[in-house]
């Protein structure tokens, strides 16, 4: 409670003011008891004159005098305790809260619950730290104001505006520690709990086998019936082992549409983790292959999709990044994780467009051609031919000379009509197709004993002759890429790929632009909330001090309601463009709580 100095207003006589004047002055030490006594007759009846009276005397004290340290070390502490409990309290609940969401399906252990709920804490802050604060400064405004403290401090000379010094000085405060959480803490608390949702991948896929659900990972999706783990298993040098059982893998291409299925009786998945990166190696056992691209169905012994990387365990959201990461991105929207799949396609692209254009080149002079083919472990060479054509990517060769190799005293030659050589991209790669027609033996070679397929698909340029050196980075393969002229080049159809391509990674690459600036705003907007709401708690718990306080808090709690959904619905629509219907909407909020603090206060000054 603040000292019985300032409590006039349940003083019961003039003794009782004279004790407190002599206190007062004892604590000022500007004045004798023998004025103090004069200035407390028990002819004056408004107890307040009586120190207002006396405080109008000494120039030193009232609007302009400072006010008491005692009285803002008191203020600021009970508004900070009260405060702090509240925010823990509704912190806990909430952290609680959203683990039951991964609970349910299984995703987290024993020893990860405690874990995870310590790292939602800090984003859950985002908004119980503003509630809290309306919540804290009502509680403790509205005792003061019953208990006539408030009006005592007035009578003694102190403004509004200096009684209020604490609550606004802490406002700053709040200000300051709710954009450090929103644009520094909660991103990187985010990412946390997404890692230790997403780093234990085997916990996922038990997870979705129990449910029977797909798993997908990268372009993968796994269906199986059963699955054993084995932590570090004997003989291996992964880090986790799983074993399916009746399992279904499909690989999809860019577009989404089925490119490879696999179904084995069984499989094995061996995770190795390096440097921070998850790896998965996939191997299914008596396993059956169907290709859409050629339309081949084949069963293997065994059968191993190509290696998925898992990155670092979860796709990196926009909400996840801190305000010096986003600036980065909006300088160079190429090198954010999430827009490599599209600059992974501009890259295949470029690899398909130079790769036809060596093709092209070595034709054009003679030169052979070989191909490997790596299913039937034979090479296939193109020695020479009369004459080549293309078009749309597409080579006529008349009357070429093919050589098949299986080794180095293993070659075979025979002439053929024609031959069609077309390109694909499948299973991550480039591969092109061969057909021939009109087969004749050359009569000095003895190629007249061999047989020799119509169709041989699935062969792949020797990584020695493959395309010269091609861009790595994303800003060097978007500079390749944009230097490419469609009407120019020699394969029309692959450039408007290419330019459809680019023009899908900049619609992506505007969209995460968009994204940055809705969330931007909507920190900087959410920010914002826990000082107004500070304030308006405040100024009502003084307002409306004859009231229940949980009805004064109910009253302010409903602008802040209103102010979170006006800036979850502006920023929903500023990730769709700016427009500034959507700027005024993330604000409007703010303008209602700020308009709310303006209207009680200017109230509160005339009473």
């Amino acid at each position: 409670m603040i000292p019985a100095i300032l409590r006039i207003g349940s003083m019961p006589s003039a003794p009782g003011i004279q004790r407190s004047i002599d206190v007062f002055g004892g604590v000022l030490g500007t004045t004798s008891n023998a004025h103090l006594t004069q200035l407390g007759s028990s002819d004056v009846r408004d107890q307040g004159a009586i120190l207002r009276g006396w405080l109008a005397s000494w120039p030193s004290v009232g609007d302009h005098g400072r006010m008491p340290g005692l009285l803002t070390r008191y203020m600021a502490g009970e508004l900070l305790k009260t405060i702090l409990l509240t925010a823990t309290i509704l912190v806990a609940v909430i952290a609680f809260g959203t683990a039951i969401k991964p609970l349910s399906r299984n995703l987290l252990g024993g020893a990860d619950i405690l874990q995870y709920v310590i790292f939602a804490m800090v984003p859950m802050m985002e908004y119980a730290l503003p509630f809290a604060a309306g919540f804290g400064a009502t509680l403790v405004m509205h005792r003061l104001a019953g208990d006539n403290e408030i009006l005592a401090m007035n009578s003694c000379g102190l403004s509004p505006l200096r009684i209020f010094r604490p609550i606004f000085i802490l406002a700053a405060v709040l200000l300051l520690v709710m954009l450090a959480l929103v644009e520094f803490l909660v991103p990187v608390f985010w990412s946390r709990m997404e890692t230790l949702l997403a780093h234990d991948v085997t916990r996922l896929l038990a997870s979705s086998v129990e449910r029977g659900e797909a798993f997908t990972l990268g372009d993968t999706r796994i269906y199986a019936d059963e699955v054993l783990v084995q932590e570090t298993p004997e003989g291996s040098q992964a880090d986790t082992r799983l074993v399916l059982v009746g399992v279904a893998a499909l690989q999809v291409d860019e577009q989404g549409r089925p490119e490879t299925e696999f179904t084995a009786e069984y499989a094995t998945m061996d995770l190795y983790r390096l440097e921070g990166r998850s790896i998965l190696k996939l191997v299914l056992g008596e396993a059956t292959v169907f290709r859409s691209g050629d339309g081949s169905l084949v069963r293997v012994p065994t059968a191993e999709p190509r290696a998925i990387e898992l990155g670092r365990g979860f796709k990196l959201g926009v909400k996840m990044l801190t305000l010096p990461e986003m600036f980065e991105v909006q300088a160079a929207p190429e090198e954010y994780p999430n827009l490599r799949p599209n600059v992974d396609a501009i890259r295949n692209l470029l690899v398909r467009e130079a790769s036809l254009r060596h093709l092209a080149e070595a034709l054009d002079a003679g030169r052979r051609v070989e191909f490997d083919d790596a299913g039937r472990s034979v090479t296939w060479r193109i020695i020479s031919a009369e004459s080549v054509s293309q078009k749309n990517g597409a080579f006529t060769l008349e009357a070429p000379v093919i050589e098949k190799s299986g080794g180095a005293s293993d070659r075979h030659r025979v002439r053929a009509s024609s031959l069609v050589l077309t390109e694909d991209w499948r299973d991550g790669r480039m591969v092109f197709d061969l057909e021939l027609s009109g087969l004749s033996p050359i009569d000095d070679g003895p190629g007249s004993n061999v047989r020799w397929p119509a169709e041989i698909q699935g062969l792949t340029l020797p990584v020695s002759v493959a395309a010269p050196e091609r861009p790595e980075t994303p800003t060097e393969i978007l500079a390749a890429a944009r230097a490419i002229d469609s009407t120019t080049t020699r394969f029309p159809a692959l450039g408007k790929q290419i330019v459809l391509a680019i023009e899908r990674f900049d619609t992506a690459a505007q969209r995460v632009l968009w994204d940055i600036d809705g969330r931007m705003q909507q920190r900087m907007a959410q920010a914002c909330t826990g000082p107004l709401l500070l304030l308006l708690g405040a100024i009502l718990a003084i307002r409306l001090r004859g009231s229940p306080p949980l009805t004064v808090y109910a009253i302010a709690f409903v602008p802040a309601i209103l102010d979170i959904v006006l800036i979850s619905g502006g920023e929903q629509s500023l990730r769709r463009g700016p427009t500034p219907a959507g700027y005024l909407l993330i604000w409007s909020g703010n303008l209602l709580l700020g308009g709310s603090c303006i209207a009680a206060w200017w109230r509160l000054r005339r009473n």
